[in-house]
């Protein structure tokens, strides 16, 4: 972001002596964020492929023979204002004295995380090793609120795998009900609400868009902007951008309100000019229009700003 982009907020003389910086330091800290998201699941169900599906980088191996994660991988991705840490732990299933090792790794890591996204083959029937790291490793950590999110992965191998639309990259009538079924099953084992389990395919690049969606949904409020800003663009549907610009207009208002409790962030200039005209009442009158006025401006250059970092920026 060049510098003299925010100084635009320096020229708004209706703002109170030190407005302006605050307001630069909160986009700066806000842009700059960068959301610790965390991916695990057992070997081998598509860990590393679902990252690079969803980044539409190679931000992780991919092997189909042997596990490629042999320890926790963290990955800064993203570009231009902002980013986000990507965590790859490592699979569990595939040797019983790892797992064990494994464990200590999950219980670090797992409270630094702003995001948890455990990965399962949809035509897996074996998930008793998932329900056990997740009852005892993954769950004691997971901080009351903190998401927690299933991609269901592979799905078109789900039966009857013949019935998969490749054309289309969609699901079959019989096939559907199938993953539909999975989802609740799936669902009920994990103690989760169904519209948490996403069933996906990174090879078919099949619902990754609406996975997008539900950990825009899931994240703080000032984590959205960076994690959508850092998708695939073409898995960036229009209810995630404005889910982004929501959080971050939300977080805006509670950083507002929190000046304004200290002294007044938008007092405006209303107030002297009512005081001049009604006296005591008049500039509590003047103060309020000039609040009005101020808090609109800046919001829309709020808006501008966002717009030149991120051309998808739904500006209005």
């Amino acid at each position: 972001m060049p510098e003299n982009v925010l100084d635009q907020f320096d020229h708004l003389y209706e703002l109170q002596p030190g407005v302006a910086t605050k307001i630069k330091n909160f986009i700066l800290k806000t842009f700059n964020y960068q959301p610790k998201i965390g991916i695990l699941g057992k070997t081998g169900v598509g860990k590393s492929s679902l990252c690079n599906a969803l980044f539409g980088k190679d931000v992780a191996p991919v092997s189909h023979v042997e596990s490629c994660t042999p320890e926790a991988l963290e990955y800064s991705l993203g570009g231009g204002s902002g980013n986000i840490k990507l965590v790859d732990l490592p699979g569990v299933g595939g040797n019983p004295e790892e797992d064990i090792k494994y464990k200590d790794l999950y219980s670090k890591q797992l409270p630094e995380l702003d995001v948890v996204l455990w990965v399962i083959k949809a035509d897996d029937k074996a998930l008793t090793t998932d329900l056990y790291f997740y009852e005892n490793v993954v769950k004691p950590h997971l901080v009351q609120g903190k998401p927690f999110i299933i991609a269901m992965n592979q799905v078109e191998k789900v039966e009857p795998m013949g019935e998969w639309d490749s054309n289309n990259r969609i699901p079959g009538c019989e096939q559907q009900k199938n993953i539909d079924a999975k989802i609740k099953d799936v669902a009920k084992k994990f103690g989760l609400d169904t519209k948490n389990v996403i069933p996906v395919s990174c090879g078919k690049k099949y619902n990754v868009v609406t996975l997008v969606e539900t950990i825009t949904y899931a994240i703080p409020k000032d984590k959205k902007l960076t994690f959508v800003n850092s998708v695939l663009n073409e898995n960036r549907s229009e209810k995630a951008k404005e889910e982004a610009k929501s959080g971050f207009f939300k977080e805006f208002d509670e950083f507002t309100n929190k000046e304004e409790a200290k002294r007044g962030i938008f007092e405006g200039f209303g107030r002297d000019i009512g005081k001049s005209l009604a006296g005591e009442s008049g500039e509590k009158i003047g103060e309020t229009i000039g609040n009005f006025v101020d808090k609109n401006i800046v919001v829309k250059l709020l808006n501008e700003i966002a717009k030149f970092c991120f051309p998808w920026w739904p500006f209005s």
